[in-house]
């Protein structure tokens, strides 16, 4: 009935704040942000105030930029599988659906000793669902109605800035751009019994908006702690991130670190945090993994776990990363073919293939 798909479109309109996870919800808020923007940072759980050195920080934490020698250039692409299922007076329904997740370049120059510039571009969050809804006939069993709802886009942040190294405890960063992209729905109703109600409709919103990161790394001997912050935007949260590393010595063969992430400070207040390795096993390989979990409380409360594990190849000047990263979030919410607030399980795994060239 057309009742039913003015519901969808009023829940498409009504709920643009919602916290970014992934589902039904969230492709019609902020989207699902991705979490790690090439296969490095994916592989330590998309940790944004620590890191081991990454051009693609300048999307982050500007100033880990500083800590990895030279020029360098970096870059990576890889999918996102998305899975919603839940039991409704209905039944059990089963969504699934596929998306470009990663997608990713990023350089990095050593200015001078005390300095280092950086330039990335980075997809940072995606609004894909697809979901199909059919209305059966209490009597005959027959399906009467058709209601499907398909929303694509998400998105990308370029940025430019610096990482200067003024003393020897200190590392400060700080970078700016564009944030940019863009979300399309389509929702279609389709009445077996009167044609003449059938009904398409298509809406949509874009963003282009100046943003900015500035992040600060306090370097020890056997230790790091760092602190980030990113600026929120119409479609995305500002967040700040906290963390600590400790090294097994002076050689630095492998590191345990803790960080904490506040995605809306000040209002939604959710919380994420991430326990993170990376470990050496010689000079042309290094192993990455992270274990997440994820506290949202505002207008959807939600909790989740993740895992994240990764690899790294060194092959003369270019080294191979690898990472897969999988999410799994629980909450009660609404779903594509309920109006009432019922338990929603979510599931999302990524992929993420990118090189390292040291030039």
């Amino acid at each position: 009935m057309r009742t039913v798909l003015f519901s969808v479109l009023v829940m498409l309109l009504a709920i643009p704040g919602i916290a970014s996870a992934f589902g039904y919800a969230d492709a019609n808020g902020n989207g699902t942000s991705i979490p790690g923007y090439n296969a490095v940072t994916m592989s330590l759980g998309g940790a944004r105030a620590i890191g081991f050195g990454d051009a693609l920080s300048i999307l982050t934490n500007p100033a880990d930029i500083y800590q990895i020698p030279g020029t360098r250039f970096t870059m990576s692409i890889g999918p996102g599988v998305i899975n919603e299922s839940f039991v409704d007076t209905t039944g059990n329904h089963d969504y699934n659906w596929i998306a470009l997740a990663n997608l990713s370049a990023a350089m990095k120059f050593q200015v001078s000793r005390e300095l280092a510039l950086g330039v990335g571009i980075a997809r940072i969050s995606d609004c894909s669902f697809e979901g199909r809804y059919f209305n059966r006939d209490n009597t005959s069993g027959d399906i009467i109605e058709n209601i499907q709802l398909d929303s694509h886009g998400g998105l990308y942040e370029s940025a430019a800035g610096f990482s200067w190294h003024p003393e020897s405890w200190i590392i400060a960063g700080l970078s700016g751009g564009l944030r940019f992209g863009e979300a399309s729905y389509d929702s279609t109703y389709e009445d077996m019994v009167h044609p003449e109600n059938d009904t398409t409709i298509s809406i949509g919103w874009d963003e282009s908006e100046f943003c900015w990161h500035a992040g600060i790394m306090i370097p020890l001997s056997t230790s790091k702690i760092a602190i980030s912050w990113a600026s929120a935007t119409d479609h995305y949260d500002a967040r700040i991130a906290v963390g600590a590393m400790l090294y097994t010595g002076e050689s630095k063969q492998g590191a345990l670190g803790i960080e904490a992430e506040i995605v809306d400070p000040g209002d939604a207040n959710n919380l994420e945090g991430r326990l993170i390795g990376q470990l050496y096993s010689s000079n042309s390989l290094t192993f990455r993994g992270a274990l997440s979990i994820i506290d949202r409380s505002a207008e959807i409360e939600s909790q989740g776990i993740g895992l994240s594990l990764g690899a790294g190849v060194v092959l003369g000047r270019i080294t191979l990363n690898g990472a897969f990263s999988w999410c799994s979030i629980t909450r009660e919410s609404f779903a594509f073919s309920s109006y009432d607030p019922i338990d929603i399980k979510l599931s999302q795994s990524l992929l993420s293939f990118g090189l390292d060239w040291n030039l």
